[in-house]
Order: structure tokens, then C-alpha cells, then sequence
């Protein structure tokens, strides 16, 4: 066992990074102390809360952060969709496991060459005011989810439809994208090339219809208002930022006599911490996530009532790339190879598994690719990053200063400290850690004067090496790092082109290596959800894709 040494010289700090402080030298003790120890549960009670909302008459789900939008285009947080996803249905859609279902689509037809589906829609299917649901509102949505003005942060999800990169880039004009409405109920959609995940995309918010003549406000009116009418399993009854969000099942939704709950609140937390507290005091039925710190404990005493499962998803630091020490290819791999991983995955966040790729290993059809290092014994990992570091110009009378920033949340700084600490220890670097709330954060997180190191956790939005590889494509609004390497993009865009299945993975697979080796992002982690449920919620479980959607859930 390593004696106790002096490993980490940073601070954190919530809010701006104006408010920074310098922090004393903390030691190895004390940071595993930090880490293993719990947070206290400060109770909070949201205005609303009262005695009437128990189980059997309202669903009580928390959202640690509030969503900035309910424009099912312009939603790409994950509190944003988790809302989003009960208000709209698109063509298809996704049942409990997370596969792919007929959502307001009835059935569909695809042409011999993979590329052209014909979609029928569900006779007498409609809005919530009434009025029936049209092939040209889909095509609509569709449209305005690529066009430039609408500025979403996921069109990129519908590249593979034809001239949809084009539109994106401003090259077409949105009317030119490959969709048509062949009548009033039958929606034509011709991809650039076969990809049968475009059928799961297609459940995704962002393909959700536009309720012909509804005002389409600027990105910029739009955050954080209710477009309506709505054409999924539920309606918007009440919202108050920061506090809770009210739904109502929607009665016309094709649907709703399938639809078990009746109503549910989304009540925003404060906390991992705050949400656990809740939790225990019967004012929640399900919880968004749970205290890393807590957990053995969670287990220990409401075991049945815990979920804990692998989802396609992967937390990783994000370089910034503008950063002129951090342009140098060496130090980014000397700061990769010097996180303990195994560390992190034992005792900072048990059960995950350490990540030294981007593609969740789950992912189906796809071999991950995987760094050479990791062959290596750890004491050889670590004299090798010396070195890279130590070429760069790096030592201890010249040491390295990065400034981390995440969102706040129990986990994340856990996390985040432990990597401080690796980082201090095996090169001498000092770290400033840097924490906003949730909305503040994704503002943040596009001003690269203010960060060195991001820390991002991505869920795929499909079954696909695709869904976390074009995350790092220019032009992709998750890019971050600022990462651009032509070869990578060669090898992307041939793998979108490719009709050969296993010569798309390939391809693929070739442009993640090139990718890792330039070393713009450091995995650390695949994600595991985890969550409380209460024995008399039935129909939820952690899916692949980590979705929940309330329309699968019922009272026991």
C-alpha cells in the first residue's frame, strides 16, 4: 500500500470561476476521506408538495436540474428530454427494454436498397386539442430540426436522411431535405444510405411533429417555453422553474387507455443528496440517480428498491484543445495515462467500469478500440507519462495548472478530485476545480476562456459506435474539445456512405483509434444508472439506452 503523501494542490468552487480561492495542500487521507465520506442529506420541500400527492394519484419523479427547454428540437440535455420524451411521440417509438416500437407510425415499408421507408400513420391519430396529427407536420419537424435557424444542438442525429448535412451546413435549403409527405397520412423518408438505426432515431424528440401554424420562435425565445399542443402520452399542466413540473395524461394521445399513471410531478432537487432525503420521506417515487457516497448503504437497507444497471453510456474529460499547453499531443497522453481508472471504478464510484475508449463496450456489432499502453504494468504506464511530460517541458519548478469544470453534483466532484489527485501525484500538475448548476453550466461550457478540462458524460441516443463518435465531428454542437482531424473525418464519413455492415464498423472502429491517439478527450468511465424506485411503481427498468419513459409505468 502507497504511504500518505501530499498529492493535490486545487480548490473548488461553486458558481464562477471569479469566485476561485486558493486551497491548502491536501493529502492522500484526506481526499480518500473526501471521497468515501457521505454527504449530508439537507431536506428541502418544493412548493406544492403536500399530503395529496401520494402514490396511486400522482407519480412523483426527480430531476436533479431543470430543464432549459420543452422544444422537443431544441431539447438536448438530458433533463430537457427526459420531460420532452413524455410530451411528444414521433413516428416510432421505444417500449420498456428500449427497442423499437410503431409509435403515432402504425407500420412501415422499406425499399429493397435499405435507403427509402414509407411510413403510414395511425388512422385518427391526434393532438391534444383535437385536431388530427398530419404525414406534413412530421415532414415539418423533421425540417425544422435541421435548418440552420432552429440552431439545434442534435441535428446532427438526422444526418443520415438525405441532404440533411447539407441543410445543417447551410449548403440546401430545408424544403431540399429527403422527407415528403406522399399524403396526409403517409410520411417518405430516403436516407443517404442504409442504416437501420434511423428507426430509433426517429423516437427521439428531435423527429417529433410541428402542430401546423404554430409560431416557431427564435432558439433564443424559445428556452425554457411550452410550445403545445402535444401528440404524446402526456400534456403540460403546471411548471415553476427550479421548483416542479405537473403533466397530465393526454386523453386523445392514440394510446391513452394504455397509459397507467395519470399524473406526474418532475420535482427538481438540489441534489443527489437532497433527492435521496426526499426519497426516504415519501415526497418521491423515483429517484434521477443516488449518492455514490451513500451507496453501500442504499443497498444495505432498501435493497429491492434499488436499480443499478450498465447503459451506452460514457463519462470523459474533454480537453481544450485551444489551450496552448494542452495543444501538445504528449502532455494530453501523459494526463490520460496517469489517471488511476481502477482507483476511480473501486472506490469513488464502485461497480463502473473503467473506460479506455469512447464506444460503450455494449454497443452492439462493435469491438472497441483500445489504447497500447494498457497492456503495460502500471509502474511502466507511469514512467512512460513522466517522460511525455518531462519532454513537453514540464517538472516540478514548471508545473502544470488546469482549470476543471463540471456540473455540480456529489459524483462529478468526487470524481473529479480523485483525478486531481492522480495528476498531482504522478506529474506534479495543480488543479482549480470549477462547479455550476446545471443550466449555468451548459452556458459555461461554450466559453473555453473559462475551462482547460470539461467533464462530460454522454448517453448514446442509439444503438451505435455512430451515436458516440459524432460527438467529435466538426460542426457537432458536443464538440467541446474543438477536435478536427481530417482522417478522422474521412473515416466517419466513410462509414456513413458504407452499405457492408461489417465494413462500417471497421470503418468506424479505425476512425475511433485515430481519434484516441490524438488523445482530444480522456475516457474515464462507462456509466452505470442507478436509482430508487418504490415497490409500488411497476414497468420501470434501466434499459440500454437509460430512457424511462412514464407512459411505460404503472400503480401496482
Amino acid at each position: 500500500m502507497k504511504q500518505p503523501t501530499e498529492i493535490a494542490t486545487f480548490n473548488f468552487t461553486e458558481g464562477s470561476p471569479n469566485r476561485v480561492r486558493r486551497s491548502p495542500i491536501l493529502r492522500c487521507s484526506t481526499i480518500v476521506a473526501l471521497m468515501l465520506s457521505p454527504m449530508a442529506c439537507d431536506h428541502h420541500r418544493h412548493e406544492g408538495s403536500s399530503p395529496a400527492l401520494q402514490h396511486g394519484v400522482v407519480l412523483r419523479r426527480g430531476l436533479p436540474g431543470d430543464p432549459r427547454t420543452l422544444d422537443p428540437q431544441l431539447a438536448d440535455d438530458q433533463f430537457s428530454l427526459q420531460v420532452v420524451r413524455d410530451l411528444y411521440e414521433g413516428l416510432t417509438a421505444e417500449d420498456s427494454s428500449g427497442h423499437v416500437v410503431p409509435g403515432i407510425a402504425t407500420s412501415w415499408a422499406i425499399d429493397g436498397t435499405g435507403t427509402i421507408y414509407i411510413f403510414h400513420l395511425r388512422p385518427g391519430a391526434k393532438w391534444s386539442n383535437g385536431a388530427l396529427l398530419t404525414a406534413g407536420e412530421f415532414v415539418d419537424g423533421l425540417r425544422r430540426a435541421v435548418d440552420p435557424k432552429t440552431a439545434s444542438g442534435d441535428a446532427v442525429l438526422l444526418s443520415v436522411i438525405k441532404g440533411a448535412t447539407d441543410v445543417i451546413a447551410g449548403r440546401k435549403k430545408a424544403r431540399e431535405l429527403g422527407v415528403t409527405a406522399i399524403d396526409d397520412s403517409s410520411v417518405r423518408v430516403e436516407l443517404e444510405h442504409p442504416a437501420p438505426f434511423i428507426l430509433q432515431v426517429l423516437s427521439q424528440p428531435i423527429a417529433a411533429p410541428v402542430y401546423t401554424g404554430a409560431p416557431m420562435p427564435s432558439k433564443e425565445d424559445q428556452m425554457g417555453k411550452d410550445l403545445g399542443p402535444y401528440d404524446g402520452p402526456y400534456v403540460l399542466t403546471a411548471r415553476v422553474p427550479g421548483s416542479f413540473i405537473d403533466l397530465t395524461r393526454n386523453d386523445r394521445y392514440w394510446n391513452a387507455s394504455k397509459v397507467g399513471i395519470e399524473k406526474v410531478r418532475y420535482v427538481n432537487v438540489e441534489s443527489e443528496s437532497t433527492e435521496l432525503h426526499e426519497y426516504v420521506a415519501g415526497q418521491l417515487d423515483m429517484t434521477f440517480t443516488l449518492p455514490i457516497a451513500d451507496l453501500k448503504r442504499i443497498t444495505e437497507q432498501w435493497g429491492p428498491e434499488v436499480q443499478i444497471d450498465t447503459t451506452l453510456g460514457t463519462t470523459f474529460l474533454a480537453l481544450n484543445l485551444s489551450n496552448r499547453d494542452l495543444s501538445n499531443r504528449n502532455v494530453r497522453e501523459a494526463l490520460s495515462i496517469a489517471i488511476d481508472r481502477e482507483a476511480i471504478a473501486q472506490h469513488v464510484l464502485p461497480g463502473v467500469q473503467p473506460a479506455y475508449a469512447l464506444v460503450a463496450p455494449s454497443t452492439t456489432g462493435y469491438k472497441s478500440a483500445r489504447y497500447e499502453w494498457m497492456d503495460w504494468d502500471r509502474d511502466h504506464q507511469l514512467a512512460f507519462a513522466r517522460a511525455l511530460f518531462a519532454h513537453a517541458g514540464y517538472s516540478e519548478k514548471k508545473p502544470l495548472h488546469l482549470r476543471m469544470y463540471s456540473a455540480s453534483g456529489e459524483a462529478n466532484q468526487r470524481v473529479l478530485i480523485a483525478i486531481a489527485g492522480s495528476w498531482q501525484q504522478n506529474l506534479g500538475v495543480t488543479s482549480e476545480l470549477i462547479s455550476e448548476e446545471f443550466q449555468a453550466f451548459l452556458v459555461g461550457r461554450k466559453d473555453k476562456s473559462r475551462w482547460d478540462v470539461e467533464r462530460v458524460r454522454w448517453d448514446a441516443d442509439y444503438d451505435d459506435p455512430s451515436s458516440f463518435l459524432d460527438v467529435l465531428v466538426p460542426g457537432s454542437n458536443q464538440n467541446d474539445s474543438g477536435y478536427s482531424n481530417p482522417r478522422f473525418t474521412e473515416l466517419t464519413q466513410q462509414a456513413t456512405l458504407e452499405p457492408r455492415p461489417s465494413v462500417r464498423m471497421d470503418y468506424l472502429r479505425n476512425a475511433e483509434e485515430t481519434m484516441l491517439n490524438d488523445y482530444p478527450i480522456i475516457p474515464i468511465y462507462f456509466v452505470r444508472s442507478r436509482r430508487l424506485v418504490k415497490p409500488y411503481v411497476g414497468g420501470a427498468q434501466i434499459n440500454p439506452m437509460d430512457r424511462t419513459y412514464s407512459k411505460n409505468l404503472f400503480w401496482k
